[in-house]
């Protein structure tokens, strides 16, 4: 055979391939929408329904109701008694089969896909039309060649009067990768803003992001991160806002054991400032570590919860319910600190930390843990605490305190509630410091609490109280 005619035929297979081979993809790609559909319809938080699949050889359109919680999603419109009116999210899916997909654009891959509200569902495009965007929300997606999806998508801006409140939203991005179970995506919402005659709530440059291990509805190993650059809550013509939030962070890390087995979580919250009136909170931290979460009773202990919640019964039924993996989740000795603990309300200094252990020496027999009796709950936790905080803020708080003690009351007279209040946050503070729940340290006070098998310990002295 010549290199010539070699080279037609190796020519012809590769055509052959081809063309055959988006007639494959596209039977693929309806088992897998069916399986992936099916795997929503069998979850509690939602039910899911291809209602048709029209597969061709290069394309193929599949149509989808989704159906979430009850009362989590309903646009109602005049007249409509199906489609959004009636809580049904209906999404229309168009793909491209590969190996070329040419679907808005050629990319290579196994398959493209786009995602929209289905348009011949009642009710979408007097939604479209009532928000004057092209879509309320476009998904695209592109499947590798050795596996994974590619994905980003939009929710154009708009601004829509609900009644008396007009709602302006800028606009929303998203785009990441999934590679079963790998999922890394990242959201930005630039602003959001509910505005009527009374005033505005508004949220500016709202920023997610994940890229965590898919394990199960409950352990998703892996980082998260949240971020919003302000929020406030201002009155209509207001020139300074009633609230105000600034740069709130928050990052967690959730991690396993070599085995699996265990989880173990570490939660950073920081917030630059937040003014509520004339009071302001500072260089606020709160750090929360987790270690030591049974996985097996975790997930138990979750589906134990949504299954009591589809069900009608006593508080009682539902505590014998979870009592086993509570247990199990306690025997793993779990632990939680909060450590740091810290702020600055109007520049005045407060740091503590907060140290929970499981003293696992005394958990009983298996099966004869008494969740009914909290005393001996109680009992089962190591407590080492800690708190520094200033002079200047302890009369604050002690004042507060006071205030809100009076008012319960209801018999004091405005004019007289501050005065009072004044009085006996200053003799609660004498005998807090005299009692040695304070210790004085230069200008500021401290305290430092512990419990060490049902033994109170406060500030180095032990205390006559204990728990069993």
């Amino acid at each position: 055979m010549t290199r010539l005619a070699i080279a037609a035929t190796v020519a012809a297979l590769l055509a052959a391939v081809l063309l055959a081979a988006p007639g494959v993809v596209g039977s693929m790609t309806e088992a897998r929408v069916r399986e992936r559909v099916a795997a929503i319809d069998a979850s509690d938080t939602a039910s899911a329904e291809v209602t048709s699949f029209e597969r061709g050889w290069f394309r193929s359109t599949a149509k989808i109701e989704l159906r979430l919680a009850p009362n989590d999603f309903q646009v109602a419109f005049d007249g409509a008694e199906s489609g959004l009116a009636a809580g049904i999210l209906p999404i229309r899916v168009d793909f491209a089969h590969g190996p070329i997909a040419a679907l808005d654009g050629a990319s290579f891959g196994w398959s493209k896909l786009i995602a929209r509200l289905d348009t011949e569902a009642p009710g979408v495009v007097e939604l479209e039309q009532t928000l004057g965007v092209p879509y309320v929300f476009e998904f695209r997606g592109r499947t590798r060649f050795l596996g994974g999806l590619d994905f980003d998508a939009d929710a154009p801006p708009f601004e829509l009067p609900i009644d008396e409140t007009l709602v302006t939203f800028s606009g929303a991005k998203l785009d990441g990768t999934f590679t079963d179970p790998q999922l890394a995506a990242n959201l930005q919402v630039a602003a959001i803003a509910f505005s009527s005659q009374t005033g505005t709530f508004a949220i500016q440059d709202l920023r997610a992001g994940v890229d965590n291990e898919l394990r199960s509805q409950y352990v998703m190993p892996g980082e998260a991160q949240l971020s919003i650059e302000r929020v406030t809550i201002s009155e209509a013509g207001g020139a300074v806002p009633l609230f105000e939030l600034a740069n709130l962070r928050v990052a967690s890390n959730t991690g396993l054991d070599a085995a699996g087995e265990l989880i173990e979580m570490r939660v950073d919250y920081d917030l630059d400032s937040v003014r509520i009136e004339q009071s302001e909170i500072t260089a606020a931290k709160l750090g929360m570590a987790m270690r030591n979460l049974d996985v097996a009773a975790l997930e138990a202990y979750g589906a134990a919860i949504e299954d009591a919640a589809g069900a009608v019964g006593s508080p009682g039924e539902l505590m014998a319910t979870v009592a086993p993996q509570l247990e199990r989740a306690l025997r793993a000795g779990p632990s939680l600190t909060l450590d740091p603990i810290s702020f600055k309300l109007d520049a005045e200094p407060f740091e503590g930390r907060i140290a929970l252990s499981t003293n696992t020496a005394n958990l009983p027999a298996v099966g004869a843990l008494n969740l009914d009796n909290p005393l001996h709950v109680l009992g089962l936790f190591d407590t080492d605490a800690e708190v520094r905080l200033s002079k200047a803020l302890a009369e604050r708080l002690t004042l507060l305190f006071a205030q809100v003690q009076l008012a319960v009351d209801g018999s004091i007279p405005p004019e007289q509630l501050e005065y009072m209040a004044e009085a006996q946050s200053g003799l609660l503070l004498t005998l807090l410091v005299a009692q040695g729940v304070l210790v004085e340290e230069g200008d500021g006070y401290a305290s430092a609490l512990t419990v060490v098998n049902g033994t109170l310990t406060l500030n180095g002295n032990p205390l006559p109280l204990g728990l069993p």
